[in-house]
C-alpha cells in the first residue's frame, strides 16, 4: 500500500522525465554530436511529462508500488530512455503501462 498521494507520485514522475530529458541533453552537448537522437529523445521526454496528470490514478499506485518495490531502480532509467529512443510511446500514462507490463512480466 502506497502512502504517498497520487499528486507526488505524478509530480516525482514528472521530475524523472525531466531529469532525463536533460541528461539527454547534456550527453548531446558533451558528444557534440551531430546527430539528433539524444535531442528526439529529450524532446518525447518532455511531451511525456506535460501529459503526466493524465494518468489514471490507479495506473500511477501501481507504478510507484512496483517502482518503491525493487532495488532496481536502473530498470526504470534504462527503460525510460529506451522507449524515448525507439519514440513508439508518446505519453505519460503509455510508457507507466510500459514500465508496469515490463515489471510484472507482462506482453
Amino acid at each position: 500500500m502506497t502512502t504517498m498521494s497520487v499528486a507526488k507520485i505524478a509530480e516525482a514522475l514528472e521530475r524523472d522525465f525531466r531529469l532525463a530529458a536533460n541528461q539527454l541533453r547534456e550527453t548531446s552537448r558533451r558528444l557534440r554530436t551531430t546527430s539528433r537522437r539524444y535531442l528526439d529523445a529529450a524532446d518525447v521526454l518532455d511531451q511525456w511529462a506535460a501529459t503526466v496528470n493524465d494518468i489514471r490514478p490507479d495506473l500511477l499506485i501501481t507504478y510507484h508500488e512496483l517502482i518503491v518495490g525493487t532495488s532496481d531502480l536502473d530498470r526504470h532509467a534504462e527503460l525510460l530512455r529506451q522507449i524515448a529512443f525507439k519514440g513508439t510511446v508518446k505519453t505519460a500514462g503509455e510508457y507507466v503501462c510500459a514500465y508496469i507490463s515490463d515489471r510484472t512480466g507482462g506482453g
